[in-house]
């Protein structure tokens, strides 16, 4: 177990299902130094990590997001740490490009099935969505998307497809589905508050053979530092992303990525204490309210 977990996701999400005060106890219980919540998209529950951190002032906390952008060479997760605690003004427009896009997202599913004849328009994705979402996050982001298994279930259970293959295949097969927001109209709004940018999970993108198309998002997004520390990452895979980090005087972040309130899963990464350090010289570790 490590002492910090910098990639939490909670039923802010579209996808995730834990309560952001469950992470500040699991923290708090474990001694765990800092966490960061970093939901899909989104600081919309950062009303709930002032409440959580003011009941649990010993944990410190990065304020941060996890944002998806579209770029030449397709889409990457960033994780976005040291952002406001407060809402800001110049980061405004980015939440706006977001809230938006998740429910274009959802508008062209709906489309494209009922486009084949099945019968999920935008109410039945509401309804969906309403098994599963909190009342609150529904009232702020709208009629979003659907996670993916929640999502894949349905199709299953409704006839939509036969097994889990065949929902991959009707989903890649959706047209005039919305890209997400573009990098630039992104990175430079979250450096301009001073965020930092790391690259999530390297693992799910690039090999030892890719270092091509790493280098050539190195440069284009600016990135500050990388993930190299995944939960879902050996010992090999972080060695050698450590190793690009140091090549290249980048920060190195770990996280374990969690969905859900599992505590055997909470801040299991291969991250060293002092990779900790090193992202605290440049970012504001809060307690408390």
């Amino acid at each position: 177990m490590a002492c910090y977990d910098l990639h939490l996701h909670t039923e802010w999400s579209y996808d995730a299902f834990s309560t952001v005060e469950e992470y500040f106890e699991m923290a708090h219980d474990q001694n765990v130094r800092a966490i960061a919540i970093t939901d899909h998209h989104t600081m919309d529950g950062y009303g709930d990590v002032l409440a959580a951190a003011a009941k649990y002032p010993d944990v410190g906390y990065l304020c941060g997001a996890e944002l998806t952008v579209h770029c030449d060479v397709g889409e990457y997760d960033l994780v976005c740490l040291n952002l406001p605690r407060q809402p800001s003004v110049a980061l405004a427009p980015v939440w706006d490009l977001y809230h938006n896009w998740q429910r274009a997202y959802g508008h062209a599913v709906s489309v494209n099935l009922c486009a084949r004849g099945f019968a999920f328009d935008d109410d039945e994705r509401l309804r969906l969505l309403k098994t599963y979402r909190p009342a609150k996050a529904i009232a702020v982001q709208g009629n979003t998307h659907v996670r993916h298994w929640t999502m894949m279930e349905y199709c299953i259970e409704h006839g939509f497809c036969r097994d889990a293959e065949a929902y991959v295949k009707l989903r890649d097969s959706y047209t005039n589905v919305p890209d997400y927001p573009e990098f630039d109209q992104v990175i430079p709004a979250v450096k301009r508050v001073g965020g930092i940018i790391l690259l999530a999970h390297p693992c799910e993108y690039h090999l030892e053979d890719d270092r091509k198309r790493l280098d050539h998002l190195r440069e284009l997004f600016v990135l500050d530092g990388i993930e190299a520390g995944h939960a879902y990452m050996n010992a090999d895979m972080v060695k050698y992303f450590r190793g690009y980090c140091d090549t290249y005087g980048l920060l190195s972040s770990g996280g374990s990525d969690l969905h859900n309130p599992e505590k055997r899963q909470f801040a299991r990464h291969l991250a060293p204490e002092f990779w900790l350090d090193e992202l605290l010289e440049r970012a504001t570790l809060h307690h408390g309210a």
